[in-house]
C-alpha cells in the first residue's frame, strides 16, 4: 500500500493537484517548485513547528513521487527520492549520491540550501518519527 493512499481526502486532493501541476514539467521545475514549496510551509508555520511541516512535506514528496515515477538518472529527482519516505527509493538516490559526489554538488548549486533541508529532515525523522495521522497538507 502506498503512502497516497494512507493519507486523508483532503491531502490526496492537494497532492493531486499538485501532480497535475508538476506533470508537464521537467524533474528540475518539479524540484525548484516542490522547494518552493517547502519555503512557503516554513514561512507560514511557526518554529516550534518546523519538524511538523518537514514532514509533511517529505510526504507530500513521497506521494507526489508515487504518481510521477522517479527517474533516478536525474539529480533533482535524485535529491527528492532521498528525502522521501519510501526507504527504497531512499535508499537507492542516497547509494548514486555517495557514488557520485558530484550529485550533491550539482543539487547545492541549483538549490544551495540542499544540505541544510536534508539535514534537518534527517534530524527531524531521528527525533518524531512519522506517525499515522501526522501527514498533514498544508
Amino acid at each position: 500500500m502506498t503512502l497516497y493512499e494512507h493519507l486523508p481526502d483532503d491531502i490526496r486532493e492537494v497532492v493531486d493537484a499538485y501532480v497535475v501541476d508538476l506533470r508537464p514539467h521537467p524533474w528540475r521545475i518539479r524540484f525548484l517548485l516542490l522547494i518552493d514549496l517547502l519555503q512557503e510551509k516554513l514561512e507560514t508555520g511557526s518554529a516550534a513547528e518546523q519538524w511538523l511541516l518537514l514532514q509533511q512535506w517529505s510526504g507530500i514528496v513521497t506521494a507526489i513521487l508515487e504518481h510521477l515515477p522517479p527517474d533516478s538518472s536525474v539529480v533533482e529527482c535524485l535529491g527528492l527520492m532521498s528525502i522521501s519516505f519510501n526507504s527504497q527509493w531512499r535508499a537507492q538516490a542516497l547509494g548514486q549520491i555517495e557514488r557520485d559526489p558530484t550529485v550533491l554538488d550539482r543539487l547545492v548549486a541549483i538549490c544551495p540550501d540542499w544540505g541544510d533541508i536534508v539535514e534537518t529532515i534527517a534530524e527531524t525523522n531521528q527525533k518524531w518519527p512519522i506517525k499515522a495521522g501526522q501527514v498533514r497538507g498544508r
